[in-house]
């Protein structure tokens, strides 16, 4: 049989919904906080809030709150230098992302300065550079950040440096990031340094004993949106794109999304395709989503997370799968046969991982949504 190729969807008939990772959705819910606080912070010289690590699971909207912020970044004229925080990302900002600034200035002017330190008189601020054609020294990040700097402020702008997928195997890196921040910083220098990861990652890189000067930096640690946040995110998009969403459907997406923003936009575009010549979403149209989404989820998100997760860890989680909800820790121990310090191990990896929470003393629950269900289904262990 041949396949039959779709035609293309019209322009005024494509989903408004962003289920791609990374990809800032059209209305953003439940952030506005973090976004003026970042706001305030970069209108504030010297602010606490120039630092930030944004953390949580997967698929609750980090690299999305880091697009934001660039475009906060961008109503203030300040520059953006962004990157993933993979092996050899100090290289990657020393000797392509700082660059690409200063190339879209004065070749010539950028070659007769070279940073030295800054000054602060009272009643202003400067960086201090002289003139070094001479010198054979290699710049690394530091030398290359400064100069950056002092190119923007003399411009009365500034930099902000945002790192995404940050991973606990680049401490290394990281301790060069950390003197390159530290003292620019120091110095009052225009300069804002926002980076995201999982929180097993983020904490490992708080805690290391050469990075304390991040074990300041302000912490997002983002959660799952309200029920009145989902639902406002499932239907403002729709209502925006000439479609309506029958209260009844919206209640099931609103269910089925768990406040989980990921899934927000999964359910959302699945529902608009579903209806795609229709006038309304109905709830058979969400209904007949419902396993698609759950098996997106569990490509997506599921899968990656329990690979991610020491054997003994996801025993823990299966172990937790006879319970409906709340788990007692005692009881996971006891299934599992194992010392309770052993057993403490591994609750802990999986709350540093984002996969459960204690909601109370000597109690953990699942944060993922479906993925109780998902590991009940699952038959490879």
């Amino acid at each position: 049989m041949n396949l039959m190729i779709p035609p293309p969807t019209p322009k005024d008939q494509q989903s408004p919904f962003r289920p791609g990772f990374g990809s800032t959705p059209p209305v953003m819910v439940g952030r506005q906080p973090e976004v003026t606080a970042f706001a305030r912070a970069l209108d504030g010289p010297g602010s606490t809030g120039r630092t930030v690590f944004v953390t949580g699971q997967r698929g609750v909207g980090k690299t999305v709150l880091l697009n934001i912020f660039q475009e906060v970044a961008d109503t203030r004229q300040w520059w953006t230098v962004r990157e993933q925080a993979s092996a050899g990302f100090v290289q990657r900002l020393t000797q392509a992302r700082l660059p690409e600034v200063l190339e879209s200035h004065d070749a010539h002017e950028r070659s007769k300065s070279t940073v030295v330190g800054v000054t602060l008189p009272l009643g202003g601020g400067g960086l201090t550079v002289r003139s070094d054609t001479t010198n054979a020294l290699v710049p690394d990040l530091r030398s290359h950040l400064m100069k950056v700097l002092e190119l923007l402020d003399s411009h009365e702008t500034g930099l902000l440096i945002a790192l995404d997928e940050v991973h606990r195997s680049n401490l290394d890196e990281f301790r060069q990031m950390t003197d390159a921040l530290a003292h620019a910083m120091s110095q009052d220098a225009p300069l804002a340094f926002v980076a995201a990861g999982l929180p097993a990652s983020i904490d490992n890189i708080v805690n290391d004993d050469v990075s304390t000067f991040l074990r300041r930096a302000d912490r997002i640690n983002l959660a799952g949106l309200s029920s009145e946040e989902t639902r406002e995110a499932l239907r403002a998009p729709v209502e925006q794109a000439g479609k309506r969403f029958a209260e009844e459907a919206l209640e099931f997406g609103v269910a089925l999304s768990q406040g989980y923003p990921y899934l927000v936009q999964i359910v959302g575009d699945l529902a608009w395709n579903a209806a795609l010549d229709a006038d309304e979403i109905t709830r058979r149209h969400v209904e007949g989503i419902e396993g698609e989404a759950r098996q997106v989820l569990g490509r997506q998100i599921h899968e990656p997370t329990l690979a991610a997760l020491s054997p003994g860890a996801r025993r823990y989680l299966r172990a937790m799968t006879l319970d409906d909800d709340i788990s007692s820790t005692g009881e996971i121990a006891d299934r599992l046969g194992l010392k309770k310090q052993t057993a403490n191990d591994y609750r802990r990896q999986l709350i540093a991982h984002g996969v459960v929470e204690v909601p109370s003393f000597g109690h953990v629950r699942m944060v993922i949504p479906h993925l109780r269900d998902h590991l009940l289904d699952r038959d490879d262990e």
